[in-house]
């Protein structure tokens, strides 16, 4: 993919949706298998962008979103563990009026575009990041 005539944001998520389907690894950063912060980072050095290498770190840079502002490109963030701390991440690919898409590393399921409003992410969401600055 070239990024002539896209903003970073299209370019980041066809780059992230080029590993649809590719399974999910723990601590994995390469298209062998990714956790989701593993593709994060992965997904953000192609532009030289360098994120840290976990997702409650990962929360920590950017600017804070409100959920209605977010925006395609943004980092979504979840907690998934139970204990109310950051530990899941996936990037926005489509918002809509009353649902946001996002691609992220599921370990059941690999790499995939989740929604929001799926029962199990909505519960546990926790907050929009806004990395780019296009």
């Amino acid at each position: 993919i070239s990024i002539e005539n896209m903003t970073k944001a299209e370019f980041l998520i066809a780059k992230a949706s080029e590993y649809i389907g590719t399974r999910y690894r723990g601590g994995g950063t390469t298209a062998a298998g990714f956790d989701c912060s593993g593709l994060m980072c992965y997904t953000f050095e192609q532009l030289q962008i360098n994120l840290p290498r976990n997702s409650a770190s990962q929360s920590e840079i950017g600017k804070k979103i409100k959920r209605k502002n977010a925006q395609k490109g943004d980092l979504i963030f979840f907690t998934t563990n139970g204990r109310g701390t950051i530990n899941h991440v996936g990037m926005i690919t489509e918002v809509y009026d009353d649902d946001i898409k996002f691609i992220h590393s599921s370990v059941s399921s690999g790499v995939i575009i989740s929604s929001i409003n799926e029962a199990y992410y909505s519960k546990r969401f926790n907050k929009v990041v806004r990395v780019l600055n296009d």
